[in-house]
């Protein structure tokens, strides 16, 4: 048997990067112009291997390869094909190519099946203008609230009538989970966005769970004065108290990831100083850190250090600071039994394989809490991702989709309707 073809998997990536914000690559924001180009092409690809196309309620486009009995019973395999801005060619990109080469190996080799394959682009993975992410994936699994689908963009634009507009259809979303007692699986590849593969010459990482996700939200009050008059004893600089709390910060989460020996990453990514003027003192300084970790007991104890150090420094600094929790998702596993059949595969086709942690939140983190769904990983070029410079090899992408083909084929061989 033929398993993947290398050649198909080079020539999709290849043509989906043409789809980008000229001057601005590789960028494909959900919603936009090279968004649907993006999609148009994809719908294509979908046609080529004569699979049923749709646009479910949610807005998630799917190619549905139909099993040869009347089974309702159902596999999904996906990831996402929009971009952040200044993204890559392989962040999502490569879960949906792996989908259609998965797809044109059955049909190269005439393998029929007894359930259908729906391949899935979910729609907006990435955090958008809404500030919201994974919107498609949340849509099937009931976790789209009405809030969320009522909230407005910078240009005040609903996210509703932006679903609506490229062929969702938001007054039916809540029926789509229902669909979940059918789903056999759900299988999604994506590059790592680290180095432990690469590092290790590792073919296949399957992830084991993926993190709490939190953001908290800082707001330091000093004082504004003249740059040039105001003495350095005599100043209540709100930049040099958020300096030292981000020092601590960092350090804290090196000293927990060190002794826990599993993921804890902790980033202040976006930091806004007022008034921001080069001969004024910061008056107010207000910051955000991304805390992604495994281990609740440690986020626990790093949140509460975070609020010692800010009543230390209030007390000695003179300083106002405010504490805000904005967000939690929590801690997920992925299934056991998919997990074991992953590794089962890889070592059956002799590629290597590790169990590990994602940093990172994905589709499949939504699909686990309703489903039986699995994310394996793949190495990328020195862990580059959101960059245009984010590589992966193709032979990669396609060892990747060899050990998801052959478990859906061993589940083919041990299926039996009735049980399952």
């Amino acid at each position: 048997m033929n398993f993947i073809d290398l050649n198909y998997i080079d020539k999709c990536i290849y043509q989906l990067a043409k789809y980008t914000e000229e001057g601005r690559p590789f960028t494909r924001l959900v919603f936009s112009d090279e968004f649907t180009q993006g999609r148009s092409w994809l719908t294509q690809k979908f046609k080529e291997l004569n699979l049923i196309t749709r646009i479910d309620y949610a807005g998630n486009l799917i190619g549905v390869f139909k099993s040869n009995t009347n089974s309702s019973k159902k596999i999904l395999i996906g990831s996402h094909i929009d971009t952040v801005a200044f993204g890559g060619k392989y962040d999502g990109i490569a879960g949906v190519v792996s989908g259609l080469a998965i797809i044109k190996s059955l049909l190269d080799n005439s393998i029929e099946l007894p359930f259908d394959i729906e391949i899935y682009d979910y729609l907006g993975e990435e955090l958008n203008d809404w500030n919201m992410s994974c919107i498609g994936s949340r849509g099937i699994c009931g976790a789209l609230s009405e809030g969320m689908l009522n909230s407005k963009n910078s240009q005040g634009i609903m996210l509703r009538d932006e679903i609506n507009r490229i062929g969702g259809n938001t007054k039916y979303i809540d029926k789509l989970s229902n669909q979940f007692q059918n789903v056999l699986a759900c299988f999604e590849l994506h590059i790592e966005q680290g180095i432990t593969l690469e590092n290790k010459g590792i073919d296949i990482g399957v992830v084991e769970s993926m993190p709490n996700i939190s953001r908290h939200k800082i707001l330091i009050k000093g004082q504004a004065g003249h740059s040039g008059t105001t003495l350095m004893e005599n100043r209540k600089d709100a930049l040099v108290i958020a300096s030292k709390l981000i020092l601590f910060i960092n350090n804290l989460a090196k000293k927990i990831s060190k002794r826990d020996n599993r993921h804890f990453v902790a980033t202040v990514g976006k930091i806004e100083v007022s008034p921001n003027y080069v001969t004024i003192i910061p008056s107010h300084v207000e910051f955000i850190i991304d805390l992604r970790v495994v281990n609740e007991t440690s986020r626990e104890y790093f949140l509460n250090e975070i609020k010692k150090e800010i009543k230390k420094l209030t007390k000695m600094e003179n300083f106002k600071v405010n504490f805000q929790d904005l967000m939690f998702s929590p801690y997920i596993e992925m299934n056991k039994v998919i997990n074991e059949s992953l590794k089962k595969s890889a070592k059956d086709l002799n590629y290597t394989f590790v169990s590990m942690d994602s940093g990172a939140g994905h589709d499949t983190a939504h699909l686990a809490k309703v489903s039986k769904a699995s994310i394996i990983f793949i190495p990328c070029k020195n862990g580059l991702s959101h960059c245009p410079e984010e590589y992966a090899k193709s032979l990669n992408i396609k060892k990747g989709s060899e050990v998801i083909l052959k478990s859906i084929l061993d589940l083919k061989n041990n299926y039996d309707e009735k049980k399952l």
